[in-house]
C-alpha cells in the first residue's frame, strides 16, 4: 500500500493516478474520522432566530457512510401555523450521471412525521399567533418548553457510538454545572467533556453519567415505551434539578437557603 502526494510546480502535469490520490485523501479522511459516529449532525449546523427567518449555519452531517458538508448559511422563513413545526434537513442522492454521484441537501419547515431515514431534525417549535419565537433560554428546563421556543432536545445528532444529544444542550448544562456549588467531581468531569467536544458527547459517556447520577430510570422507561430517541434530555433535566446556581434552581426560581437556629 502506498500514498501518493503530488508535487505542485511549474511544468508539472497532474497524472490520473495523482488525481485519484487527491480524491481518495479528501473523502477517506472524513470517513475514517467519523466512521464510529452515528448518523446525524456532526458539527456546526447552529439554529438561530433572525427576525422572521431561521438560519442554519455551516456544518457537517452524516448519512450512511457519506459525510455531507454544509458550506453556506441557509435561511428559512417561518410563521405561526397552530401546530408543531419541524425544521428538517433532507439529503437526496442523484446517480443519474455516469461521471459522479450528486448529494443535495436542503432545510425546510414541515409538519407531521418524517420518513424513516429520509430527514434529520434540527429543531421543532409550536409558535402561537401573536407570539415571538425565541432561541434564548432562562434555564435548562426551559430548553424543552413546548410553545414559542426553539426546541433542540430532539435534534438528530450523531456522536461516537450512536445517537447523542445536541451540543447546545450539553454545553448549556455544563456551564450550569460549573457555576453550581453543589457539583461533585464527576459532574465537573462531565462538564469539561461537554465543553471540549467539537460535536456531540460520546454515547457511552452520556449513558454512564446518567446512570451514575441516578437518571437511568428515565432513559430505561423511554426505551420500554418504544421511543426512537432515548429520553437523554429528560434524564439530564432530572439531574440538573438537584443543583443550585447562585441561589437559583434549574427552574430559575429563587431558592431559600436552609438555616438551623440554635437558641
Amino acid at each position: 500500500m502506498q500514498n501518493l502526494y503530488p508535487l505542485f510546480g511549474q511544468n508539472r502535469i497532474l497524472k490520473k493516478e495523482l488525481l485519484w490520490s487527491l480524491r481518495d485523501c479528501s473523502f477517506a479522511q472524513l470517513q475514517l474520522r467519523y466512521q464510529d459516529y452515528g448518523q446525524g449532525f456532526l458539527q456546526g449546523c447552529t439554529v438561530q432566530v433572525c427576525g422572521e427567518e431561521l438560519t442554519v449555519g455551516p456544518g457537517m452531517i452524516k448519512q450512511g457512510s457519506f459525510i455531507f458538508l454544509l458550506t453556506e448559511e441557509e435561511r428559512i422563513p417561518y410563521g405561526p401555523k397552530g401546530e408543531v413545526q419541524y425544521l428538517r434537513l433532507r439529503i437526496q442522492e442523484d446517480r443519474s450521471s455516469q461521471d459522479y454521484v450528486a448529494y443535495r441537501a436542503g432545510a425546510s419547515l414541515e409538519t407531521g412525521g418524517a420518513d424513516e431515514g429520509a430527514a434529520f431534525e434540527l429543531c421543532r417549535f409550536f409558535l402561537r399567533d401573536g407570539a415571538r419565537l425565541r432561541d434564548r433560554y432562562t434555564s435548562f428546563a426551559d430548553m424543552g418548553t413546548a410553545y414559542d421556543t426553539v426546541d433542540l432536545t430532539h435534534a438528530a445528532w450523531g456522536g461516537p457510538g450512536g445517537r447523542s444529544v445536541a451540543p447546545a444542550v450539553t454545553r448549556y448544562l455544563a456551564e450550569l454545572i460549573l457555576e453550581s456549588d453543589d457539583s461533585q467531581p464527576e459532574d465537573c468531569a462531565f462538564a469539561y467533556l461537554c465543553l471540549s467536544c467539537p460535536g456531540a458527547v460520546p454515547v457511552a459517556a452520556l449513558q454512564a453519567y446518567i446512570r451514575r447520577r441516578g437518571g437511568g430510570r428515565t432513559v430505561a422507561a423511554a426505551g420500554e415505551q418504544g421511543e426512537r430517541d432515548p429520553a437523554y434530555y429528560q434524564a439530564l433535566r432530572a439531574i440538573a434539578e438537584r443543583f443550585s446556581y447562585n441561589g437559583r434552581g434549574s427552574s430559575g426560581e429563587k431558592r431559600e437557603k436552609r438555616r438551623i437556629i440554635i437558641d
